[in-house]
């Protein structure tokens, strides 16, 4: 069987070529130091600040810098890992200009209903130039260059079932999700069959202050899947799990700062003794336990709960 040719991004979307030069194509990275979260995260958390993010064409003390066309086909990093991989989020009409009293000048951008449903779902390959460094390249495709180089270039990696589905299970050894991409895996069949077929030791991170938490998920008499029961609990409710440490914060502040990855993986079959010894070693090289003699308590694995699962353990 031959192998078939790549689908053009522009062919699938159907605009017309000579409607293109009224259109311009922005790759947004996700190392902006002037968004509060990684611009992928943002999709998942709130589209609206998204959008105002990429609408701003002028930052506090920094000059304007003008949208070249009146349509924007907008794109954003899917994976700092990978440079050449873009997560299709939408057509906009630009509208008028809005300015806000810390001197930041932000346009309306209005959704095209036409190609919603490919929004947040279609992943494309395409690999800018090394000379564009910033975080931002806004491209006009009124100049017949770039129109060439898009055009021909930009190829669709895959079409996902759903937005969820479009942010791929990256293997045990790479998870590191934002809460509001936790909460998104877990709707997700591809993320829940391969949380789900696993006991492991896991870490939750708060990237405020650098405490960590550490874990463990174990399936009790059978009835349990494994991380994924155990993670679930985190995305509902007050997202603590029933840790008395993690009870003192807010939901919100649990939303808006931890991170969750995964330290050690052990097949449906490992003891739960055995999982408790490795989530105690973990315990102890990351310095997650609070305790209050030290010079500076942090971590919020508390002195009961691990003295509790050693008892467990023996």
């Amino acid at each position: 069987m031959s192998e078939q040719p790549p689908i053009k991004f522009f062919e699938l979307l159907g605009i017309p070529r000579d409607e293109l030069s009224r259109y311009s194509i922005r790759l947004s990275s996700n190392n902006n130091r002037s968004f509060s979260v990684p611009v992928i995260d943002a999709y998942y958390q709130d589209r609206e600040a998204l959008l105002q993010h990429i609408g701003t064409i002028r930052w506090p003390g920094t000059r304007r810098s003008n949208i070249a066309q009146k349509k924007v086909i907008q794109f954003i990093q899917l994976d700092d890992n990978r440079k050449d991989r873009w997560l299709f989020v939408g057509v906009f009409d630009v509208g008028e200009v809005s300015c806000f009293d810390n001197g930041s000048e932000v346009c309306d951008l209005s959704e095209d209903p036409r190609f919603t449903p490919l929004a947040a779902r279609t992943v494309v390959e395409f690999r800018r130039e090394d000379g564009f460094r910033h975080y931002r390249i806004d491209f006009n495709l009124a100049d017949s260059g770039f129109l060439e180089d898009f055009f021909a270039g930009m190829t669709v990696v895959r079409i996902a079932d759903s937005p969820v589905s479009a942010m791929p299970f990256p293997g045990y050894d790479r998870v590191r999700l934002s809460h509001a991409q936790l909460k998104a895996a877990l709707r997700d069949e591809s993320w829940r069959a391969a949380l789900g077929s696993i006991q492991a030791v896991y870490l939750q991170t708060d990237k405020r202050n650098g405490w960590h938490y550490v874990g463990s998920a174990y399936s009790r008499h059978g009835g349990d899947r494994g991380l994924l029961s155990r993670w679930s609990a985190y995305a509902d409710g007050d997202h603590s799990g029933g840790n008395k440490r993690l009870q003192e914060l807010s939901p919100e502040y649990i939303e808006q700062n931890f991170q969750y990855s995964i330290l050690e993986i052990f097949d449906m079959h490992a003891t739960k003794e055995d999982i408790i010894h490795r989530e105690h070693w973990w315990m102890d090289t990351l310095g997650s336990v609070y305790r209050s003699e030290d010079d500076t308590p942090h971590g919020y694995n508390s002195v009961p709960e691990r003295e509790r699962e050693a008892a467990d353990e023996v």
